[in-house]
């Protein structure tokens, strides 16, 4: 026996479906949002967290860097220092006065002066003017 074959209805749409549909939009949409803006939150965290150590490693390389540079500074004067004094040696050797040996006899201490005698101070009395 043939089944009897029923006709298709074709789907329409109604009010309802298009409600329907909105809801899920809107529903779709917010979850995408709130995904979407915990993402963005991560991200700048990151930059932010990306910057910190950036900024970290420059300030760590540029001390390192200084103290390198002091160093080879330092090693540089005291190599021409060394240098320079050895250069000079013999000139100031020439120029510099000969040490006295003998030593200068301290002056014999004077005797004490005899205090006198402080007079007591005397009122001032005013003196009066004439008119004239």
């Amino acid at each position: 026996m043939a089944r009897k074959s029923s006709p298709r209805i074709a789907p329409t749409a109604t009010p309802r479906h298009f409600w329907l549909a909105g809801l899920g939009f809107v529903s779709i949409a917010g979850r995408r949002t709130v995904a979407t803006a915990a993402q963005v939150a991560g991200r700048a965290v990151r930059v932010r967290q990306d910057a910190l150590d950036a900024m970290q490693k420059a300030r760590t390389r540029a001390t390192t860097a200084t103290a390198e540079l002091r160093d080879r500074i330092e090693d540089g004067a005291d190599r021409l220092n060394a240098v320079v004094e050895q250069a000079l040696s013999p000139l100031v050797a020439k120029f510099k006065p000969a040490r006295k040996t003998r030593r200068v006899a301290r002056r014999a201490a004077r005797k004490p002066v005899a205090k006198q005698a402080r007079r007591t101070a005397t009122p001032k009395v005013a003196r009066r003017t004439r008119r004239g």
